[in-house]
């Protein structure tokens, strides 16, 4: 099996980095390593956004929902970043890791945005192609 779509490659490494990410510090408070892990309804909603994006590599046959699903997971990845530096902001003594976690979130976006751009591209050659019938 080849897979002859690039946007499905990137959400799949999006869906996988989203992943990752539940179980990876982001931040250190006192020495100690705070994850969404700790975070049980942040860490479901980072679950959540990862499932979705591996749900939407599924919708190719439906370019409009693919491209509605990609844009809603890009909207909350977006709020998930903005959850977690509040939750940074609200903590005393917590200084946030840019190791992995922050970074691999931030990475999760920059994704998603190439797949959706991949996914714009394909359909663009979609509607030239029945044009041309």
């Amino acid at each position: 099996m080849v897979i002859q779509r690039l946007q499905s490659v990137y959400l799949l490494l999006a869906s996988l980095m989203m992943g990752f990410f539940s179980f990876i510090p982001f931040a250190s408070q006192n020495g100690n390593d705070v994850s969404p892990n700790d975070l049980p309804v942040y860490m479901i909603i980072n679950l959540l956004i990862a499932v979705l994006l591996f749900i939407s590599i599924f919708l190719f046959k439906n370019i409009t929902r693919q491209k509605m699903l990609v844009k809603v997971t890009a909207f909350l990845i977006i709020a998930s970043a903005i959850t977690g530096a509040i939750i940074c902001y609200n903590t005393s003594n917590i200084q946030i890791l840019w190791h992995e976690g922050p970074l691999m979130l931030i990475c999760s976006l920059l994704v998603t945005f190439a797949a959706y751009r991949r996914i714009c591209h394909d359909d663009k050659l979609l509607k030239a192609a029945d044009r041309i019938r």
